[in-house]
């Protein structure tokens, strides 16, 4: 597990720093298409395969090749991944080894021999003291 765990942080180190192109095709002045790689690639709408049509009219058809055109962007990270040591005291590394026995491993349950209380019976009552008379102030 702990292989896999590596390799994948690995993996994700080196895919960020090298980077991403993204390749938008624009036709008409409208996004077609768009496409993420790591090199740039060429997208294609079907309307530059077109053969070009020659008219006598007086209207001109429009220039496949002028319409349709490739944006390329690329997004790379710029920082440096530098690994950073770590200094640890004897305060902070004894905080360490409590923490981990006290969360991580847990707690031994401390063992004890509790005597039971004995049952001891109330005093008795001798005399009855009666509320009858008494008015309460609410």
């Amino acid at each position: 597990m702990k292989k896999q765990i590596s390799i994948a942080l690995a993996l994700l180190l080196m895919l960020s720093s090298i980077g991403m192109a993204k390749t938008t095709h624009i036709c008409m002045g409208s996004e077609t298409m768009a496409a993420f790689g790591v090199t740039t690639k060429h997208l294609n709408c079907g309307m530059e395969t077109e053969p070009k049509e020659k008219s006598s009219d007086s209207h001109q058809s429009i220039d496949p090749i002028e319409c349709c055109q490739n944006q390329f962007e690329l997004v790379q990270n710029e920082s440096d991944q530098n690994l950073k040591v770590v200094q640890i005291d004897a305060a902070q590394l004894i905080f360490i080894a409590a923490f981990t026995q006290s969360f991580i491993f847990g707690i031994a349950p401390i063992s004890s021999t509790e005597q039971p209380t004995p049952h001891i019976t109330p005093p008795s009552i001798e005399k009855d003291f009666s509320v009858l008379f008494q008015s309460f102030l609410i």
